[in-house]
């Protein structure tokens, strides 16, 4: 990471996904990038290390602090296996995920869960801000699976885990593919998430506020 004072280094270890062959991979902005900063995230380098053992220098594209997920780069010399993306639109509780990672920094894990919930809105987690919605599931993650896939049974990514409950167990949350792909979407088109929003606050009518708006 850059900072105003020159270059310094911060431990973190998460999980990601290559999207491209080219070295594009989804991982979550809480690992690449500092949260307590109100900066710009600015192209800081990370060290990737794919399973087969290889590592490579990473270069944080983009991040977007609200939904947690961020984009880096690598360069290879040859092109490298691409994860296939789903859609998590078509997912109902029930249906059986895995998660991949490196909890704890054991490489190459994996866990295996159903989805809880499909639409677990951030305000159900007394999380504050803009409106989120998340996939709830029972796969075990702990520190290190952030930025990891979580996969169906046709070995597609429908979303990228994000949190767990601490001191929980099966309760974790991923943000969907869906939202994943209108995010890297923004940050191609405009270099960030841009979110429209209008000053609007809907509410049900009743007797009482009727008359008060009457007044």
């Amino acid at each position: 990471m850059q900072d105003a004072h020159g270059w310094r280094l911060e431990e973190s270890i998460g999980s990601g996904t290559i999207i491209d062959p080219d070295g594009t991979i989804f991982t979550c902005a809480h690992v690449v990038a500092d949260f307590q900063s109100t900066k710009a995230v600015v192209r800081g380098k990370v060290s990737v290390t794919l399973q087969d053992g290889r590592e490579f220098e990473g270069v944080v594209l983009n991040a977007d602090r609200h939904s947690d997920i961020a984009v880096v780069k690598i360069k290879s010399k040859t092109p490298l296996p691409a994860a296939r993306l789903g859609s998590s639109s078509r997912l109902q509780p029930g249906d059986w995920v895995v998660a991949l990672g490196c909890p704890l920094s054991l490489q190459n894990t994996v866990t295996a869960g159903i989805v809880s919930c499909v639409d677990r809105k951030s305000s159900d987690l007394g999380l504050g801000g803009l409106r989120r919605e998340y996939l709830q599931t029972d796969c075990a993650i702990n520190q290190g699976n952030s930025g990891g896939p979580l996969v169906n049974l046709d070995g597609e990514i429908i979303g990228v885990n994000v949190m767990k409950v601490r001191n929980a167990d099966g309760l974790s949350f991923a943000v969907p593919i869906d939202s994943v792909v209108k995010i890297v979407d923004n940050f191609k088109r405009n270099g960030r998430v841009v979110r429209p929003w209008l000053g609007l606050k809907m509410l049900d009518l009743n007797p009482m506020n009727i008359s008060q708006l009457k007044e």
